[in-house]
Order: C-alpha cells, then sequence, then structure tokens
C-alpha cells in the first residue's frame, strides 16, 4: 500500500502498526503535504458488515471526544472497497514502551494516571466508554498522555447506536479489563 494515494488525498509513506481491526500508516494529506495517520480496515475484514459498523462507529465516537488527549479524527471513507478513518500523527511512543517492564518513578506515575483519569472523566461526561484502555492504547507525546484506539469503545445511546455488543458479552484485553467489564455490564 506503500507510495497509494488514498481518496485522492493522502499518499501513503509507511506502515506504523498493526491491530486487530486495521493496519496504521503514516501518509501525508495532499496538497498540503500535511503529516497524518491512515488506519485502514484489513482486507479479510472488509466484507464483514459488523466489522465495517464497528471500524465506523470508532471514526464517530472518537471524533465525539473534543480533548486534549484524545487523538483528533480527521476525516473517514472508503478506498477501492476498503473503510479507512484519518487522525493525526502522533510522534511519540506508548506507556507499554515508556514503562518497559520497569516501574516508573511515583511521580510519573501518578502525573500520567491524573491526565488519563482527566480524558476518562470527560468521555464519560458525553457518555463515551473506551473499553481498551491499556498502555499500548496511550501515547506519551512531550510528557502528556494521548488515548488511542477507540474500537472497542461505545457511546452510552438509547438503541442499537450506542452498543453493538451483545449485553453480557466482554470485549477488551482480559489484564486491563474493568471489573464492569469483565461482569459483562
Amino acid at each position: 500500500m506503500i507510495g497509494t494515494v488514498v481518496a485522492g488525498r493522502y499518499r501513503i509513506d509507511a506502515e506504523l502498526g498493526r491491530g486487530g481491526m486495521g493496519i496504521v500508516y503514516r501518509a501525508a494529506q495532499l496538497p498540503l503535504e500535511r503529516p497524518v495517520a491512515v488506519k485502514v480496515l484489513r482486507k479479510e475484514l472488509a466484507l464483514d458488515e459488523r466489522a465495517r459498523m464497528r471500524f465506523e462507529r470508532e471514526a464517530r465516537v472518537a471524533s465525539a471526544l473534543a480533548h486534549p488527549a484524545a487523538v483528533t479524527i480527521h476525516d473517514f471513507g472508503e478506498h477501492e472497497g476498503a473503510a479507512f478513518l484519518v487522525m493525526e500523527l502522533l510522534e511519540g511512543a506508548t506507556l507499554a514502551t515508556r514503562i518497559g517492564g520497569a516501574p516508573l518513578p511515583v511521580a510519573e506515575a501518578i502525573e500520567l494516571a491524573t491526565q488519563l483519569a482527566e480524558v476518562v472523566a470527560a468521555a464519560h461526561a458525553i457518555g463515551l466508554v473506551h473499553r481498551d484502555l491499556k498502555p499500548e492504547n496511550v501515547m506519551l507525546v512531550e510528557d502528556r498522555v494521548r488515548v488511542l484506539d477507540f474500537g472497542l469503545a461505545f457511546l452510552r445511546a438509547p438503541g442499537p447506536a450506542g452498543r453493538m455488543t451483545r449485553e453480557g458479552v466482554v470485549v477488551g484485553t482480559p489484564e486491563y479489563l474493568s471489573p464492569e467489564q469483565a461482569r459483562g455490564s
């Protein structure tokens, strides 16, 4: 996909990472040459309507959270049958990389936990539940946390718009589930 121009305006320059739902690329928004990240739904999921709905929902719910610690979503669309979303390109390391198997200094851990609590509180204030908050989904950019990957998130809304997971089904990374998630609530 390197060198491809997605939707006539995003040139794919390099692969940044792969997840369960998609592949994230470093790209340039044309003609401005503005650096962005483009997440493309995996090819094997392109025909899976539920996966496409989850991917679109990720863009929608992430864009609903206007907070400095949440990644900014710029665009969503389809290119050659594959859904994509465009977000700001974050330069930094994940919290998982920063931890690196060793404990953080107490003052730093408190500061990062405080920043995370602030963005989680802002999300919950609009009814947004991330459901997969873990060190791999937190970037550190100039010592500030930035929350990524809203693929499992949902907006608490009446009816089918907010929730795609059946009641009682557990989603998320087991090591980081809240007690409520583990109970299927």
